[in-house]
């Protein structure tokens, strides 16, 4: 560590005017841009639920954050989800002025303010420094790990291994970072010898006996009991998620083993420049002076870069598609703390070896901030995000009194756990995780909790199930439109909801009661869209559902156009709007709006390739994008188009070769002139559909000639 010579008087240290100065910049701009209500983001919802009711989370069950989230959550500020996105804000910060106060030392006060600096406006942190999960504390720990570890000696072992433990019972990923402190702390465990390393894994266990926290509150049944580890049995497979299949566990599995791991790496490359920018050539800078002067810190930080990073994206094998990249998104916190002792490193060494280019490096080191700082303005800023508790509000408003309502995904759901459990709302309304809905703990909490709904498997159950979910419950059974319905259950759009095996007629248009003019469709974060499309499927349903009885008219398609505005992915929305014209024998924008749906569907392919969607996925895509097609071609040919309704027949054929009525709309279209031509198109259309009228007929007629 530097001693810096302070002439006498000199009441202000370089370290304490950094700190004010970074205070200065990060304070207010974290506080100004925390979402002022629960946000759209992953298990928000339910970790905020969670807590407030001090229950038991999803596999790990996260006891430091539910407990610590729990006393912040205590403090007179605010609203109860602010007051849990001003905890994380807390922790990312916390984070940030440990990563300058060791970087200070280490280096020097400018370099860690510089180096620190990127760090506070690296839009992951910052996005995961104002929602209520554990990404941010879990930054925090790794480190105040690498903090401890840095102060050497047998006291700095023991806390250091406490701090790991501990910070497990937060998330157990931070065991990525204890390769990093292993290595800080090497001479002392070498010297130490293995009684040492034996009393530091019991100081691990301390820290990590807080799960304990588990079987305790659980066989008092919390609220929310997440697979009640009050058993023994139960609590073992809790803290090793071998009865929990999480979202990254799911996706994975349907590649091949290192599949993914080069994509992977090209976007957390992406995702480094945007948010270390010129940053790393001082990082590059760093690497080669740290390799000359401190191999083992250069060998700790690698050890925390490599497994948290390189060999994380490696295990995790995501695909690279925009829920995926959420997933992964706050994994990537740790190997840049790694990336920002290098920038810090570089700086210092760069200014010790060329001290006349100092004002240079620092102009240099502030056009990297500032780079880093527009790159994630605007979607860092979340003053005006009321998406989860608007969508949650509109749910609870479409459904009647003593109504049960079953969802699936996570932000959906866990909006409603939100605002039923924490704000009170609605208390009277049933609300039930489908995927949880055969689990033998969620089905016995509920008996609990909601004595009068009769419970179903509606995950892994099918007609039967659901049919019998509904006549069993009187009040009246809805799903939103995440919720994944068997076909053959009766639904009819109600809202922002479907209304199950429904009797009597369908709702009206409530639009107008709804809270979604609030959203804002340039959407940073998946989540947020993902809402979006919540809306914009509501919207659909309605005016498909109208399309279908006759009676798409203006009102149905002024929702059909507020759907493509939510999101612009939903090809049947342009296509139902097309039905409207040619309804009316208006083929010129009929055709407009036929091939605004293809076109929506070839950019939907050319995303499934970029994505590495699966098959299935693809060739869904493929045989739904037939149908956009054809009525291109019925338009166009009507508009006395008939090349392009040719090309738009046969495209459809290809697509999908199933698809009888492509070969009889080409069958039409060489009428009188390729008889031969016909005549194969309608023997085809009657090879795949037998029971094709008009084929038949006209098939006969040229037979009979």
């Amino acid at each position: 560590m530097e001693d810096l010579a302070r002439p006498p008087g000199y009441r202000f240290s370089p370290e304490l005017i950094s700190g004010a100065l970074l205070a200065l910049v990060l304070v207010p701009l974290y506080l100004c841009c925390l979402p002022p209500a629960l946000p759209p983001y992953r298990d928000a919802g339910e970790m905020a639920s969670v807590a407030w009711t001090l229950g038991v989370a999803h596999q790990p069950g996260y006891p430091l954050y539910i407990l610590s989230a729990k006393l912040f959550s205590l403090l007179p500020l605010g609203n109860p989800a602010w007051r849990l996105n001003l905890f994380s804000a807390a922790a990312g910060l916390a984070g940030v002025f440990l990563f300058l106060r060791l970087a200070s030392a280490w280096f020097s006060p400018a370099a860690a303010f510089f180096a620190a600096l990127l760090l506070g406006f690296n839009f992951t942190l910052r996005t995961v420094s104002s929602v209520p999960e554990m990404y941010a504390l879990n930054f925090f720990f790794a480190a105040l790990a690498l903090f401890a570890a840095s102060a050497g000696g047998v006291r700095a072992v023991f806390l250091s291994a406490f701090l790991l433990g501990l910070g497990m019972a937060n998330r157990m990923d931070l065991l990525l970072a204890a390769p990093a402190v292993l290595v800080l702390l090497w001479p002392d465990l070498k010297a130490g010898g293995f009684a040492l390393f034996l009393k530091a894994v019991g100081f691990a266990l301390l820290g990590f006996s807080l799960y304990l926290y588990l079987p305790l509150r659980s066989s008092g049944w919390p609220l929310f009991d997440w697979s009640h580890p009050a058993d023994p049995g139960t609590f073992l497979a809790v803290i090793t998620r071998k009865s929990y299949g999480s979202t990254l566990d799911l996706i994975s599995l349907n590649y091949a083993r290192g599949e993914l791991f080069l994509p992977s790496l090209k976007y957390y490359a992406l995702h480094l420049w945007q948010n270390f920018s010129f940053g790393l050539a001082f990082a590059a800078a760093g690497i080669f002076w740290e390799w000359r002067k401190n191999r083992r810190r250069l060998l700790a930080l690698g050890a925390l870069f490599i497994f948290s990073g390189p060999v994380f994206l490696f295990m995790a094998n995501m695909p690279p598609n925009p829920h995926a990249l959420a997933i992964v998104e706050p994994y990537y916190l740790l190997p840049d703390l790694a990336a920002a002792f290098w920038a810090a490193a570089g700086f210092y060494y760069l200014a010790s070896l060329l001290p006349r280019a100092f004002p240079v490096l620092v102009l240099a080191a502030a056009a990297a901030a500032l780079l880093v700082f527009q790159a994630g303005a605007y979607g860092s800023n979340r003053r005006w995000l009321f998406a989860a508790e608007d969508y949650a509000a509109d749910v609870l408003r479409s459904v009647p009194p003593a109504a049960a309502v079953v969802a699936k995904k996570d932000v959906q759901l866990f909006s409603l756990w939100y605002l039923q459990a924490v704000k009170g709302r609605r208390p009277d309304v049933e609300l039930v995780a489908q995927g949880l809905s055969g689990s033998p703990w969620y089905r016995a909490s509920k008996r609990r909790y909601s004595p009068a709904l009769s419970l179903f498997n509606l995950n892994g159950g099918g007609e039967a199930e659901w049919a019998a979910f509904a006549s069993a419950n009187p009040g009246g059974v809805y799903a939103t439109m995440d919720a994944e319905v068997p076909r053959g259950v009766p639904a009819v759009p109600h809202g922002v909801v479907n209304r199950i095996s429904p009797a009597g007629a369908a709702a009206g248009r409530p639009w107008p009661l709804y809270s979604f003019p609030r959203l804002d469709r340039n959407y940073r974060d998946f989540f947020d869209r993902d809402l979006g499309t919540s809306y914009a499927q509501a919207l659909l349903a309605g005016a498909a559902r109208r399309s279908a009885a006759g009676a798409l008219d203006s009102e149905a398609l002024a929702d059909l156009r507020l759907a493509s505005l939510f999101d612009g992915n939903l090809p049947d929305a342009p296509l139902y709007e097309g039905f409207f014209y040619s309804s009316r024998n208006d083929w010129a924008p009929a055709r407009a709006c036929f091939r605004a749906s293809a076109e929506t569907y070839e950019r939907l392919l050319q995303l499934s390739v970029k994505y590495y969607s699966l098959p299935a996925l693809r060739d869904g895509l493929l045989t739904s994008s037939a149908y956009a097609w054809l009525n291109y071609g019925v338009a166009s040919e009507k508009g006395g188009d008939k090349g392009a309704a040719e090309e738009a027949y046969v495209l459809a054929a290809r697509r999908n070769p199933g698809l009888a009525d492509a070969h009889y709309n080409l069958a039409i279209l060489y009428w009188n002139r390729d008889w031969g031509r016909v005549r194969a198109e309608l023997a085809e259309t009657l090879r795949l559909d037998p029971s094709h009228p008009q084929a038949a007929k006209y098939l006969q007629q040229l037979k009979s000639k």
